[in-house]
């Protein structure tokens, strides 16, 4: 018999799982392969990009993309021929099914509460199904750190992270009896539907504040900033249409005048035998490793110094602009400041060294009127990409140097603030996030009652 001991209205005892520790009486240890049945689908019947259809043509077919706290979003989908859907039966998606991120982003949990047509999953899911316990109470099981335990103790791989299905069939969790595991989740859909509200009012807000940081860099970079003591201004027509007037004394001209770009010449490329995380040889940039008008090198590979001294011409300064050409973030720009180390570009990026204030041109190439250019220049469906050539030959507009320098100082200091009041929502949407994920843990563990 377990120790037994009074905790709040209800009598506790040891789970016997040293992570869970003690649960209500009633309430029993049980691995999750008991609960439910899990599917995922199988090796021979996975999919290639010639089985993917146009969403009139086939059933969707959910990535961990989709998945969304805990529920699903429809608005980007993938869809898969009919003769694919049909092939596996077993993971044909229903309402009341949760679907369990296996590979890649481990550990993402949704519950299936709406589907707008026939559905299926990736290779990268499971679908658990034929549930003897309430699958929407499992689903907050995985919201929680007692999830997380799990998951971090059991993936394995280093590049892509993976659980077996067997692993995952044997995670023990403690359940109450099925009536109160109703009556847990109802409760915990009205509390967190709450704390999602205040959420995304804070999204909102942080949304609100990057238009108003874009419109405040946007006036700057194409109107000026004189104050009323030096008089009213005068402008004059660019000459283009998307640009408009712009202050008689600035210039518009094409990027290649005020500026060099530079790139990963194809033959000086590099494969995953040439990097390592170690921190020995250079920092090789990503796309991921882009802010606005600064760098994060918190997660960072290195490329071998044989590879960086083999490509003078992309080794980064401080200072350097670098523009994003190929893949989904293409037209990404960045400005690089307090490099740790020595450093240089994958091939997704361009290293862009300016002939006129950097920091100017670094964030008038974050405006709508660059942006509209990139967006013409782009090809390419699956992989977009957009070439040096063209970016060479986008306009940009160009003051005095005197007065670039004046506009980067003044931008340095407004964006500033506004970066820092966006900093505060984010830190509150954490902690909300995390208290969220506390009330699930207490209550999917008995610790308090609804």
């Amino acid at each position: 018999m377990s120790k037994k001991i009074e905790s709040m209205s209800r009598t506790m005892k040891d789970s016997g799982i040293p992570w869970i520790g003690e649960i209500p009486e009633g309430w029993i240890p049980k691995k999750l392969k008991f609960s439910c049945k899990l599917f995922g689908r199988i090796g021979f019947r996975g999919y290639t990009a010639d089985d993917l259809v146009d969403e009139s043509e086939g059933a969707i077919t959910l990535s961990p993309t989709n998945m969304d706290g805990i529920r699903l979003d429809f608005t980007k989908c993938s869809y898969l021929s009919w003769d694919k859907y049909f092939e596996s039966p077993e993971i044909m998606v229903e309402k009341g099914d949760v679907l369990l991120v296996k590979t890649a982003s481990v550990g993402k949990c949704v519950y299936v509460d709406y589907l707008p047509k026939e559905t299926t999953v990736n290779p990268q899911i499971l679908v658990l199904k034929e549930h003897k316990d309430c699958s929407k109470f499992i689903a907050y099981i995985f919201q929680t750190t007692l999830g997380d335990a799990y998951i971090d103790t059991t993936k394995g791989g280093s590049t892509i992270y993976t659980i077996s299905q067997e692993k995952i069939g044997n995670y023990e969790f403690a359940f109450p009896p099925l009536a109160e595991q109703y009556l847990i989740a109802a409760f915990l859909d009205k509390k967190c539907s709450e704390i999602d509200s205040l959420i995304e009012l804070q999204e909102q807000m942080i949304e609100e504040l990057k238009a108003y940081k874009q419109s405040v860099i946007t006036e700057a970079v194409t109107k000026g900033i004189r104050n009323e003591e030096l008089g009213v201004r005068n402008y004059k027509d660019s000459g283009i249409e998307w640009i408009g007037d712009v202050p008689e004394e600035w210039e518009v001209c094409r990027i290649k005048n005020v500026a060099s770009l530079f790139g990963r010449i194809g033959f000086r490329g590099y494969t995953s035998d040439d990097l390592n995380k170690d921190g020995e040889g250079a920092i090789t940039l990503s796309p991921s490793n882009m802010l606005p008008m600064g760098m994060d090198y918190t997660n960072v590979t290195y490329l071998s110094w044989m590879k960086y001294n083999e490509s003078p011409e992309i080794m980064i300064q401080d200072g350097d602009i670098l523009m994003v050409k190929t893949g989904s973030s293409y037209g990404k720009v960045s400005y690089v400041d307090n490099l740790p180390k020595e450093a240089t570009i994958n091939p997704q990026i361009l290293r862009i060294v300016a002939k006129i204030n950097s920091k100017y041109l670094g964030y008038y190439l974050q405006t709508p009127l660059f942006i509209y250019q990139v967006e013409g220049g782009v090809v390419g469906g699956t992989i977009p990409t957009i070439s040096q050539e063209k970016i060479n030959n986008f306009f940009v507009v160009i003051p005095p140097l005197a007065e670039q320098q004046a506009i980067a100082d003044y931008l340095d200091k407004k964006c500033g603030e506004i970066d820092e009041l966006i900093t505060i929502k984010q830190q509150k949407i954490e902690s909300l996030k995390e208290y969220k994920k506390s009330v699930i843990y207490e209550y999917v563990t008995g610790k308090k009652e609804p």
